[in-house]
């Protein structure tokens, strides 16, 4: 692979994208904010249930939605889905938004993914299809 990013790098973006890909498979549905972020995931391999914010329904709305839809009967405690907004702006206030609607439910979310491309990206991109760019290098890594 050539490539004028540090493998190193590459290798902690694409370990984080397996874990939730192996996840997701698992079982556990991921939401993000729009199509592209989607189409993204599905490039990389992802091929659990995906779900996509914009539905003009209200988060409150949508956070039933999933929960019925998503509902896991357990002794322990496991995350409902996984929550993947965006890291501009927007999706902060989302994701900020979100994690409260589904913390009143008494329901967990996983942040594990986002968390980890935050802190990984440092800023190369705010957006989960912005990641685009390095996506080759991804696919080959994830192979």
């Amino acid at each position: 692979m050539s490539s004028k990013f540090s493998k190193k790098w590459l290798i902690k973006i694409a370990s984080a994208f397996e874990i939730s890909k192996e996840k997701n498979r698992d079982g556990l549905p991921i939401l993000v904010e729009g199509k592209r972020d989607k189409d993204f995931l599905l490039e990389l391999g992802f091929s659990g249930t995906i779900e996509v914010l914009n539905r003009g329904w209200s988060l409150e709305k949508l956070a039933i939605y999933l929960l019925e839809k998503n509902q896991v009967i357990s002794e322990n405690k496991k995350p409902i889905l996984s929550l993947l907004m965006d890291w501009d702006r927007t999706g902060e206030k989302l994701q900020k938004k979100l994690v409260q609607i589904f913390s009143s439910m008494d329901e967990i979310v996983d942040e594990t993914l986002r968390n980890e491309l935050i802190r990984t990206l440092n800023g190369r991109t705010k957006t989960v299809e912005g990641i685009r760019f390095i996506l080759s290098e991804l696919q080959e890594l994830m192979d």
